[in-house]
């Protein structure tokens, strides 16, 4: 600003007497000022509101939101904002990413593919042959330490049953794969999004003995606060869960 402001001046000192160059000068700079005061910042536009036949809200509680997008082979989305995120292929194929700055990446998604990617605006177009859908677990939640007990990590206290397959930006992504009558330790997680690739009957047990059953359905996905607990299949078939961990605090 002091550079433009001195740019300024030396060129109304050549132009005429100083009451005048100290006039256009004071011009020149109030309209520099005001220009600044009012340039916008670049908006953000929500997945839902900018492309609501292509992004489905799942589930959207404790600063964690769930979106299922399906893009069919030419589909293509205005641009458009996510947060921080982790994201699940459900079904995988060739999509093209434009970001703001009007730059195209190729990416190649496979089935079973998982990724975290920090906050972003770019628009999508599928430019396979193939329908994509992919499940998005948005963070709205500032970084933060994290206050859970490293001790009861269930991939520390169970690892033959809790894969970690990514984690960064205080986002960590699992696969959980319980084989007919396996059973964990008692075990942590933080607020997590869920989603159940092959589903059957679970039984978990809290940290006070009480135990709960649940029929988790291929396709169902919630949204889970914070808990200890021990799990068992009580399936015929295997248990095939992604969790996306959420260790940020909430503020």
């Amino acid at each position: 600003m002091l550079a433009i402001f001195y740019l300024l001046f030396v060129i109304a000192c050549g132009q005429g007497e100083k009451k005048a160059d100290d006039s256009k000068t004071a011009d020149s700079v109030s309209t520099t000022t005001d220009t600044a005061k009012t340039a916008a910042p670049v908006a953000t536009i929500d997945a839902v509101t900018a492309a609501p036949n292509l992004y489905k809200t799942l589930k959207d509680t404790l600063g964690i939101r769930l979106l299922e997008a399906d893009y069919n082979p030419g589909d293509s989305s205005a641009m458009h904002s996510h947060p921080d995120l982790g994201m699940y292929v459900i079904s995988g194929g060739t999509v093209e990413f434009t970001g703001k700055d009007g730059k195209k990446v190729k990416w190649d998604f496979k089935t079973g593919m998982s990724n975290i990617a920090p906050a972003d605006t770019h628009s999508v177009n599928n430019i396979g042959k193939t329908k994509v859908k992919v499940l998005l677990v948005e963070v709205k939640r500032p970084m933060g330490a994290s206050s859970t007990d490293a001790s009861m990590d269930a991939s520390k206290v169970a690892p033959d049953l809790y894969k970690v397959v990514k984690d960064t930006l205080g986002i960590r992504i699992l696969e959980v794969n319980y084989k007919p009558g396996q059973s964990s330790a008692l075990h942590s997680h933080p607020d997590l999004g869920m989603y159940v690739i092959s589903g059957g009957t679970a039984e978990f047990t809290g940290k006070d003995g009480k135990k709960q059953k649940l029929e988790l359905k291929t396709g169902m996905s919630m949204i889970v606060p914070a808990d200890t607990h021990s799990v068992k299949n009580l399936s015929k078939t295997t248990l095939h869960v992604v969790l996306v961990e959420v260790n940020r605090p909430i503020k």
